[in-house]
């Protein structure tokens, strides 16, 4: 018995923003700068109302209905994020199990920030093999803008807001593909390359870290990118390897989309042929937990998806960590 995705959704924030937002806000960049740097063009911001839970639960509705299941079938909620509606509790899980009127089944949150739906992945892939849950909602899901300080040219041209959705159940009997393969992996000795300095337990919220501002994201930006470089492009290699596999034996290499300079480099480094790299950071950004779900329910979507394809997902983000997931779609 595997684990398979079944079904996929996505949801964006409410505002389309273009890089000309950033030039009247008064910072000093402009288009030309951003989209050389980062090859961002546009993101999706959230509304002042529009919560973490909000996005979760509209991709997780998609989701539903893309995989044609009764949703009282669902017996398990994993949200992947960094952003949750309450700074501790309760979970966004449960916020979600709630707007989605099922019963009470478990729901908890998961925290490896741009790596977390492939953490989760992994969790439910865990969890469906072992026979413990036969339908898992895996979601990632943040809202960056409200983390993010728009006086900070370097992040706040980066960060937006999103979600998406994989319905995870179980192969049926003679069913060939599915979750072939996890790894996940972490350095703790990165953690400062990309954090949020204050208003945790170390150093609880006060006025005068709401006043410096240490409350928001903070990135040592080429650091995260060598980080990213020297630490995704061995991992993929080995996993490869692990299964016999040459890179064009992939038909998508779906990573977390950080910035397309970083896609790029691994695209090149690895020799994949271009067609194969997914990009989407180009119109919507980089949304933590939920840029790789929310590239897989487009693939879908545009019919990309076909029985037998091989599909390599990496998720890379703070702590330092990164994840894999080998799937052969079924």
């Amino acid at each position: 018995m595997k684990a398979r995705i079944s079904g996929l959704g996505h949801a964006l924030g409410e505002q389309e923003t273009h890089n000309h937002y950033f030039v009247d806000l008064g910072l000093e960049t402009s288009d030309e700068w951003i989209t050389e740097r980062t090859g961002i063009k546009s993101r999706y911001i959230a509304s002042e109302e529009t919560s973490t839970s909000d996005l979760a639960t509209k991709a997780a509705q998609h989701c539903i209905q893309n995989a044609s299941i009764d949703k009282s079938n669902i017996d398990l909620i994993i949200v992947a994020t960094s952003t949750p509606d309450y700074l501790s509790f309760p979970s966004t899980a449960c916020l979600v199990q709630e707007k989605l009127k099922l019963g009470p089944i478990g729901a908890f949150d998961l925290s490896a920030a741009c790596s977390g739906f492939s953490f989760a992945l992994s969790t439910a892939r865990s969890f469906i093999e072992s026979n413990m849950y036969k339908n898992i909602l895996v979601i990632g899901a943040d809202c960056l803008s409200k983390i993010t300080n728009f006086e900070d040219r370097g992040t706040c041209i980066l960060f937006a807001d999103g979600a998406g959705a994989a319905l995870v159940t179980q192969t049926v009997e003679g069913e060939t593909g599915g979750i072939i393969d996890s790894s996940l992996h972490s350095d703790g000795s990165k953690a400062e390359l990309l954090m949020i300095p204050k208003g945790g337990s170390k150093y609880p919220l006060n006025t005068s870290i709401t006043d410096e501002k240490s409350h928001y994201i903070t990135m040592d930006g080429k650091g995260v990118f060598k980080s990213a470089i020297s630490i995704v492009i061995p991992a993929i290699k080995s996993m490869l390897n692990k299964h016999n596999l040459n890179i064009n034996d992939l038909s998508y290499l779906v990573c977390h989309q950080a910035n397309k300079r970083i896609l790029d480099k691994i695209a090149n480094s690895i020799g994949l042929d271009k067609d194969k790299l997914v990009v989407n950071v180009t119109k919507y950004g980089n949304t933590s937990a939920a840029t790789i779900p929310i590239a897989l329910s487009e693939l879908n979507e545009e019919k990309k998806l076909q029985k037998g394809d091989l599909i390599l997902l990496a998720g890379f983000g703070a702590g330092f960590t990164w994840g894999l997931n080998l799937i052969e779609w079924s």
